[in-house]
């Protein structure tokens, strides 16, 4: 079982490489970006499905979500210190020609896996010592130090959490490295290398079968940090 789950993983890959972010916009304002491969990507309003902004003391703001635009953009009481974002990615089915983001129930052709995949993204624009602590969603990436103070070159630590619990062997991906040779330890721990400067993008995966969705077999969830590199 250990080795299935190891090979899909590997064969998911390139399909986990996209990750949502929160980024200043226009008139003191916020949007949700979406991060592919190296660049930032359209996506449908009604993928992205909340929105949370905490204040540099760590105090909930009432944040809201305008989706008449374009791209929905994030309206927010007053200034975050740190965003949390959750993203519907949608369903995927590996067919003859790879993955394809499509509904399972109207594929045509031969189906090798099927899944579904959600995002969620914390953003730090400021920091307090209490973002060291988990803000409570069911898979999450806790960095040991503050993450602004990290150049390129540097390693940030982080843990990794599973429903309140360190998760052992999670996988990461990148901005710098769409696939990340490191694992947690038993406490949920690692260290991840910081290559270049500017948006960093930490995301830790989670990949496990899912029985309550009758169209897919699979569902891979992500979680995922980012912050400014200077």
């Amino acid at each position: 079982m250990k080795k299935l789950t190891l090979s899909l993983l590997l064969s998911t890959a390139t399909l986990f490489a996209h990750q949502i972010t929160a980024q200043k916009a226009e008139n003191n304002t916020y949007k949700a970006s979406f991060w592919a491969h190296g660049e930032f990507q359209e996506y449908k309003s009604s993928q992205l499905k909340g929105a949370l902004a905490f204040d540099i003391n760590n105090k909930e703001i009432n944040t809201g979500i305008d989706y008449s635009k374009k791209q929905p953009v994030l309206l927010t009481a007053k200034k975050p210190a740190m965003m949390s974002l959750i993203f519907d990615a949608g369903y995927w089915v590996k067919g003859e020609n790879g993955y394809e983001n499509v509904d399972p129930s109207k594929y045509d052709g031969i189906v090798y896996n099927t899944l579904k995949s959600i995002k969620y993204g914390k953003r730090f624009f400021d920091w307090n010592e209490s973002f060291l602590k988990p803000s409570g969603l069911p898979l999450e990436v806790v960095p040991l130090i503050n993450p602004l103070t990290i150049k390129a070159g540097d390693k940030l630590p982080v843990l990794v959490i599973k429903d309140g619990k360190a998760l052992e062997g999670a996988g990461f991906e990148t901005s710098d490295y769409e696939d990340l040779n490191i694992k947690t330890n038993k406490y949920g721990i690692a260290n991840i290398p910081v290559k270049s400067k500017g948006l960093q993008i930490i995301a830790a995966q989670y990949y496990t079968s899912e029985l309550s969705d009758p169209k897919v077999s699979n569902i891979t969830i992500q979680s995922s940090i980012s912050f400014e590199v200077k």
